[in-house]
């Protein structure tokens, strides 16, 4: 068991406290902290299974088709690294992706947020999400949590954008597994949804 004692989180969201793993440099512990919730009374296999950590069985599984199919996009997503049990309770283990300064890389939510009053900035990030949405496309790569704060900009891939959380698709039945057009369709639906958050509209 990895101890975290002692060890400050580098970053804290309402899911997880993300600490820098103490034998690994380029990676880090994802600590999952919030509670479970339970929508059905029966639980679905995957719930009763694997608890709250189910989400991690579907971004495993999504990295791990993507792996398989050999496509060059993977390289879009955060290195999936493994799991490992720690003081705090069990983590999944992730490639350490930094920024300029040699932090933690940098959300899209923050650089979003930083450029609000410049337009043209606005627009290039959003060039820059489009391409994003392009190599997932042609990857065939379900993020199915798609948010800002699940893409980062990394200095590992020479500055591009990367998903670091939300891959799979939650439904119990995907059919954007089996159908390319339902994949395309829900790609193309994200797509337009997220563009108008870059209020391209507005000077």
């Amino acid at each position: 068991m990895i101890d975290l004692s002692g060890h400050t989180p580098l970053r804290e969201s309402r899911n997880y406290k993300i600490f820098q793993h103490p034998e690994i440099e380029g990676a880090l512990l994802k600590v999952r902290v919030d509670e479970p919730i339970r929508h059905h009374t029966i639980p679905r296999y995957a719930a009763w299974r694997y608890g709250n950590l189910r989400q991690w069985n579907r971004e495993a599984n999504e990295y791990l088709a993507a792996l398989n199919r050999g496509c060059p996009e993977i390289e879009r997503l955060a290195r999936f690294m493994g799991y490992a049990p720690t003081s705090q309770g069990p983590a999944l283990v992730v490639e350490k992706l930094t920024g300029s300064d040699g932090g933690l890389a940098p959300t899209l939510q923050s650089e979003k947020r930083a450029v609000a009053s410049d337009k043209e900035a606005r627009q290039r990030l959003h060039d820059e999400f489009m391409e994003l949405m392009d190599d997932l496309k042609k990857g065939q790569i379900i993020v199915g949590d798609m948010g800002f704060e699940n893409i980062v900009r990394a200095q590992e891939r020479g500055g591009k954008l990367v998903i670091i959380d939300g891959l799979g698709e939650r439904v119990m039945f995907p059919l954007v597994l089996f159908s390319k057009l339902a994949f395309h369709k829900s790609i193309e639906r994200r797509r337009e949804r997220m563009s108008k958050a870059f209020n391209l509209g507005a000077s």
